[in-house]
C-alpha cells in the first residue's frame, strides 16, 4: 500500500513539471508574438491593399494616384502619406479650388495579415474664378499693357501661384522701360460666394518710383588698367537709363578685353543723393603672353636629318594699364625661310569708338625673294560685336641675288582695303560657343620696277581672305570646332611673291610648313574637343585642303589643283609653365615615322 502510494505521487509529480514547461513554451511563444506583433506595427511594415478616395469629383481615383508616392501593395509611411495628402491640395490649387480640405484619414490595419487600407475623405468646396483685376497707380505704362502680360484673365481659375508670377512680369516689364525701383502689392482679394463657385476680385497696388539713371561708377580691383579704361570698354555713358541686363552686358564686355581673370556681375547701388550707381568688382589677370611652338619635321631620304621649325608670338595687351596693345611675331619655317611680324593696337582714338592699327610685316622665302609691308587699318566698332575696318598697306618685294632675279621681278604693290568682323564668341581664350567672323577686300596696282628680263609694267590686283569660326556644344564637357577658310588673288600677272601658302600647325595639319603654293585657297578645320579644364582639351581632328596654282612658264610650273586631307589627334594643358599643346598629325601616304608633331607653349606674365 505504501508502495502504491509513492508510484501516484510520483505519477502526480512528473505531470506538474509537464504542464509547467508546456506552459513557459507557450508564454514565451506568446511573448515572441506580440513582440514581433509590436515591432511591425512600430516599424508600419504593412503592406498596403487598397487606396480609395472618396468626395472627389474633378479628378478621378487614378488620376489622384498617379501624383502620391503611397501605392498599393507598397508600403505603409505615414509621413509619406502625409506628404502626399499636401501633393493633393497643390493639384487642387492649381484648378482654383482653394478652399479644397482632407476631413479625414482612415487607416484599418490588419495585424494578422500585416496589410493596410487607406481611405482618404475630401471635400473639395468651389472653384475660385477670377472676375476682375484692377490695377491702381500705374501711370508711366499703361493698365492696358500691364494686363496684356498676365496669364491670369477674367474667367479663368484663381491661382495664386500664377499670381505671383504675374507680379513678378510686371515687376520685370517695369524694369525693363527703366524704373527698377517700382513696387506691385496685392491690397485686396475678395471671394463673392455664388451657387457653383467662388468669384474672385484682385486688387494690385503699383508704386512705379522714378527712372533710375547711372551717374556714377565705382570699380574694385584693378591695380593695373586704369578707372577710364574700364568705364570706356564697359560702353556706359554717363547718366544712363538703367535696365536689367545692363549688368551681364557690361561683365560681357569686360571678360572679352581679356585683362582680368574674374568679373563679377556689377552691382546696383543707390548713392546718398538717391542716384544710382554701379559697383565692378574685378581681378587683374596675366595682361602678356609668351606663345612659342616647336616643330620637327623628318627627313624625306633615309641618311639624312630632320630639321626643326618655331614660333615666337609676344603679347603685350594692356600697356601702361591703357588698353593699348603690341605684338611681336617670329618664324622660322624651314632652314631658309623665316617671318618677322610688329604691330601696334591704339583704342578708342580720341575717346570715339575707333582703333588704329600700323602693323610691319617682312618674309625671307628661301634664296628667292624678300618682302616687306606697311600697314596702316582704321577700325569702326559699331557695335559690341561688330566692326568695320579700312586699310592701306604697301609691299615691296625684292628679289635675291642669282636665282630670284631670274624669276620674281622687283615691284612695289599699293593695297585699299575693306574689312567687317563679327565677334559672338563666349571667350576668345576658351570658346564654348558662338561665331567668329572676319571678311576683307584689297584691291590695288602693282608696279613692277625690274630690270633682267622682266619689263616694266603695271597691274591692277584683287585680294579676298574669308575666315569663320564656328563654335557649338553637344554633350556635357564636349564642344565641336569648325573653320572654313577662303584665299584668293586675281592679277594679270602672277608671280611666286602673290601667291598664298598653306600647310603647317595653324592651316593644314600632317603637312609641312608652306608646303604648299597657291592663287586659290580654301580649307576647313574639324575639331571634336572633350573639356577637361577651363583651358584644357583632348581633341581629335580632320583637316581638308584645296589649292589652285596658275601657270607659271618662267618656273616651268602647269595650272594645277590639289586636294589634300590631314587627321590626327592633340591635347592642350593648362599647367604651371603655360599652356601646353601638343599634336600628332598624319597626312596623305604618312606612316609613323613620318608623321608631323607640333608642341606649343603659351605663357602669360
Amino acid at each position: 500500500m505504501g508502495a502504491c502510494a509513492l508510484n501516484i505521487r510520483r505519477l502526480i509529480l512528473a505531470a506538474m513539471i509537464r504542464i509547467k514547461i508546456y506552459v513557459v513554451r507557450q508564454f514565451i511563444i506568446t511573448i515572441n508574438f506580440l513582440f514581433m506583433l509590436s515591432n511591425a506595427i512600430a516599424q508600419d511594415n504593412f503592406r498596403v491593399r487598397n487606396i480609395e478616395f472618396l468626395g472627389n469629383q474633378l479628378f478621378s481615383e487614378n488620376q489622384l494616384l498617379t501624383i502620391i508616392s503611397t501605392n498599393r501593395n507598397g508600403y505603409l509611411n505615414e509621413n509619406n502619406l502625409n506628404s502626399d495628402v499636401n501633393k493633393i491640395i497643390e493639384l487642387y490649387k492649381e484648378e482654383g479650388y482653394l478652399h479644397l480640405r482632407v476631413d479625414s484619414i482612415s487607416i484599418i490595419k490588419d495585424t494578422n495579415r500585416f496589410e493596410a487600407e487607406i481611405n482618404i475623405f475630401l471635400y473639395e468646396g468651389k472653384q475660385s474664378v477670377i472676375e476682375e483685376i484692377k490695377l491702381s497707380g500705374c501711370e508711366k505704362l499703361s493698365e492696358h499693357n500691364l494686363m496684356m502680360i498676365m496669364s491670369l484673365k477674367p474667367g479663368e481659375p484663381f491661382v495664386s501661384s500664377r499670381l505671383e508670377q504675374d507680379i513678378k512680369l510686371l515687376l520685370q516689364l517695369y524694369a525693363e522701360k527703366g524704373f527698377p525701383l517700382a513696387k506691385v502689392s496685392i491690397s485686396n482679394i475678395l471671394f463673392t460666394d455664388s451657387l457653383d463657385k467662388y468669384f474672385t476680385n484682385v486688387k494690385l497696388e503699383i508704386e512705379e518710383g522714378k527712372p533710375l539713371d547711372i551717374e556714377e561708377i565705382r570699380i574694385e580691383g584693378n591695380k593695373t588698367t586704369k578707372d577710364y579704361v574700364i568705364i570706356r570698354e564697359a560702353r556706359l555713358p554717363q547718366n544712363q537709363r538703367f535696365y536689367p541686363d545692363m549688368p551681364s552686358k557690361i561683365k560681357s564686355r569686360l571678360d572679352r578685353l581679356q585683362l582680368f581673370s574674374t568679373v563679377d556681375i556689377p552691382e546696383l547701388y543707390l548713392n546718398e543723393g538717391e542716384k544710382g550707381g554701379l559697383l565692378i568688382r574685378l581681378t587683374e589677370g596675366n595682361h602678356n603672353s609668351f606663345d612659342g611652338v616647336l616643330g620637327y619635321v623628318p627627313a624625306k631620304v633615309s641618311g639624312k636629318s630632320g630639321y626643326l621649325t618655331g614660333l615666337v608670338n609676344l603679347s603685350f595687351r594692356n600697356l601702361f594699364g591703357t588698353g593699348r596693345k603690341l605684338f611681336a611675331r617670329w618664324y622660322q619655317e624651314d632652314k631658309s625661310s623665316q617671318e618677322t611680324e610688329l604691330n601696334y593696337f591704339e583704342p578708342w582714338v580720341a575717346s570715339y569708338p575707333i582703333n588704329l592699327l600700323l602693323g610691319f610685316f617682312q618674309r625671307k622665302q628661301d634664296s628667292t625673294f624678300v618682302s616687306t609691308q606697311y600697314k596702316f587699318a582704321v577700325e569702326m566698332m559699331l557695335t559690341e560685336l561688330l566692326t568695320f575696318g579700312a586699310s592701306f598697306s604697301q609691299t615691296n618685294v625684292f628679289p635675291t641675288e642669282g636665282y630670284g632675279k631670274l624669276i620674281v621681278p622687283e615691284s612695289k604693290t599699293m593695297n585699299y582695303g575693306i574689312s567687317i568682323k563679327y565677334d559672338s564668341r563666349n571667350s576668345a581664350i576658351m570658346p564654348i560657343e558662338g561665331i567668329l567672323y572676319t571678311t576683307e577686300y584689297k584691291a590695288g596696282k602693282k608696279s613692277i620696277t625690274s630690270a633682267n628680263s622682266f619689263a616694266d609694267s603695271k597691274t591692277s590686283t584683287n585680294r579676298i581672305l574669308f575666315d569663320i569660326y564656328y563654335y557649338f556644344p553637344t554633350f556635357i564637357r564636349q564642344v565641336v570646332s569648325t573653320e572654313l577658310h577662303i584665299r584668293d588673288v586675281r592679277s594679270d600677272k602672277i608671280d611666286i611673291s602673290d601667291l598664298f601658302q598653306l600647310g603647317g600647325a595653324a592651316t593644314l595639319r600632317g603637312y609641312r610648313e608652306r608646303q604648299f603654293f597657291g592663287s586659290r585657297l580654301v580649307w576647313t578645320n574639324l575639331e571634336y574637343r572633350f573639356i577637361m579644364g577651363s583651358r584644357s582639351f583632348f581633341y581629335g581632328f580632320v583637316d581638308i585642303g584645296y589649292i589652285s596654282r596658275p601657270l607659271d612658264s618662267r618656273l616651268g610650273i602647269h595650272k594645277s589643283e590639289q586636294r589634300k586631307i590631314g587627321y590626327g589627334i592633340g591635347v592642350q594643358l593648362d599647367s604651371a609653365l603655360g599652356n601646353i599643346g601638343v599634336s600628332f598629325a598624319l597626312g596623305e601616304g604618312d606612316t609613323f615615322s613620318t608623321s608631323k608633331i607640333h608642341i606649343r607653349l603659351i605663357n602669360e606674365f
